[in-house]
């Protein structure tokens, strides 16, 4: 009889052949004593990465692809649809942990039967962390149901630790079981926040979670490379995948028992957050040039004026409450209507954020 699979890595890549060899090295030197597989689902790549792959001679290394470019969430699904392990643990392929992560994460999650568990994050750009001796929390955190919907609760206003936290997917072993038994999915039509969707959809079912202090995964931020939100909005993001994406915190709330009227509360905070978020994003990238100004303007202004005609941003943002830092231009300017007075904020905030970057203060 086969030995059972510990844990299944997925990693989607396209395009991604000068990171390919880092990726499949860093995975192969770890210290990790059980079995493993490494799933990579190509997302339609037109360039050498799928022969730098096939060089490899790697027990449990697997090569999958998507017929075209669809997305991190399609590729993902697929490689979830393939994955066996008791455990998943997905991984971008321009990132890296450390050569004990798995054995340190695994370890863990075995001795305590936890449901999900996460390390902490460096941030490097240009070879230095950022968040050196910055850490999410000030100990190794267990989170059980109520730990958990507190969390929900300060995500929705605060989103405290970004990608990488609690609410991340990224460099986490979560229980296949747990996707599998509950049909959890990548919202593939999302090319923007569908990995924080998905995120809800499995803490929807965790009953128990651990956060380990340790900063064991590599997140590298590339300046001159498009972010996520960029790409999104350029091909088209309407205002509907907001609510979709609402949707899906909604049901996870009352999955966790919060009453129908803080479901509403929170969903309409959480809705606007989003679109607050994105429209400060994009705006961003096009003063840090990764957006062509001229292009992401006209992009940017059909997008607000979608945002200030919807009658459900019309409703939500009157529920809205501004978090410490936040502009406080933009939600007023959202709850006016005016679209010249929506771009002025958003440029001025902008200008501000790319500003503290630059001076190294975040």
């Amino acid at each position: 009889m086969p030995s059972k699979l510990s844990i299944s890595i997925i990693v989607p890549f396209y395009n991604s052949e000068i990171h390919i060899k880092n990726c499949l090295d860093g995975l192969k030197n770890q210290d990790f004593n059980k079995s493993i597989e490494i799933i990579m689902i190509d997302d339609g790549s037109t360039d050498n990465s799928q022969n730098l792959i096939k060089k490899y001679d790697y027990p449990g290394l697997l090569l999958y692809s998507l017929p075209k470019n669809s997305g991190p969430g399609a590729a993902r699904n697929a490689g979830l649809k393939k994955a066996k392990g008791e455990y998943i643990f997905l991984l971008d392929v321009d990132d890296a942990i450390d050569g004990d992560t798995l054995t340190i994460l695994y370890d863990d999650a075995i001795k305590n039967n936890y449901d999900f568990v996460f390390s902490d994050f460096k941030r490097v750009e240009n070879s230095e962390n950022l968040r050196e001796n910055f850490f999410n929390y000030t100990t190794d955190k267990i989170f059980k149901k109520d730990d958990l919907a507190k969390s929900m609760r300060e995500q929705v206003h605060f989103n405290h630790y970004g990608h990488l936290g609690l609410f991340g997917i990224n460099g986490r072993l979560i229980k296949r079981s747990i996707i599998n038994d509950n049909n959890i999915l990548f919202e593939e039509k999302l090319r923007y926040l569908e990995d924080e969707v998905f995120a809800w959809d499995v803490i929807s079912f965790v009953s128990n979670a651990k956060y380990i202090r340790k900063q064991l995964y590599s997140y590298y931020v590339y300046p001159n490379k498009n972010s996520a939100v960029s790409t999104g909005l350029d091909q088209g993001f309407p205002v509907s995948n907001f609510k979709l994406a609402q949707r899906h915190v909604k049901n996870c709330l009352k999955q966790n028992g919060f009453t129908e009227k803080d479901v509403e509360k929170l969903g309409d905070q959480v809705f606007i957050f989003y679109v607050i978020t994105a429209l400060v994003s994009y705006s961003r990238c096009m003063f840090n040039g990764k957006v062509n100004f001229t292009n992401g303007m006209l992009r940017r202004r059909e997008f607000i004026n979608q945002i200030i005609s919807d009658h459900d941003i019309k409703r939500s943002i009157k529920n809205y409450s501004r978090f410490k830092g936040e502009s406080i231009w933009i939600p007023k300017a959202i709850a006016w209507g005016f679209q010249w007075f929506l771009e002025f904020a958003c440029n001025k905030r902008a200008k501000e954020l790319v500003k503290i970057i630059k001076k190294n203060l975040v």
